[in-house]
């Protein structure tokens, strides 16, 4: 039997920033968003959420190299997109079933890309 987990991006502005603008701009569709004008709560943002279906092998690598190549590209965008409106990034790995040890690695790219946003990076059991 294999694991079952999803991996997440999700994008808070600690500002007033159109969250439906973007999908256009790094070319992402995301799993929900939320406007900084219905947000609630202490921490009020805006917040653009972009989640995979279940996955369900025990190697995070494929995963990983299917988004670095996605944001690659974009990635000078989205670093001048955050520090314009108070950005921060959180990439999150959720083990929804776990059945054997997983194989959490990531590579160079992934690790570049997560310090080029200074990102934070969580992993749930």
């Amino acid at each position: 039997m294999n694991n079952k987990y999803h991996f997440s991006l999700s994008i808070h502005f600690y500002s007033d920033y159109d969250v439906q603008n973007l999908e256009k701009i790094i070319k992402i569709k995301p799993y929900k968003t939320t406007s900084y004008s219905k947000s609630k709560g202490e921490k009020k943002c805006a917040k653009f959420v972009y989640k995979t279906d279940i996955l369900s092998d025990v190697y995070t690598d494929d995963m990983f190299a299917k988004f670095v190549a996605q944001i690659q590209p974009r990635l000078q965008d989205l670093k001048a997109i955050l520090k314009q409106n108070n950005g921060k990034c959180n990439f999150r790995i959720v083990f929804d079933e776990l059945n054997r040890k997983p194989c959490l690695s990531l590579n160079h790219e992934t690790i570049a890309i997560l310090d080029d946003l200074d990102a934070n990076f969580e992993v749930d059991f």
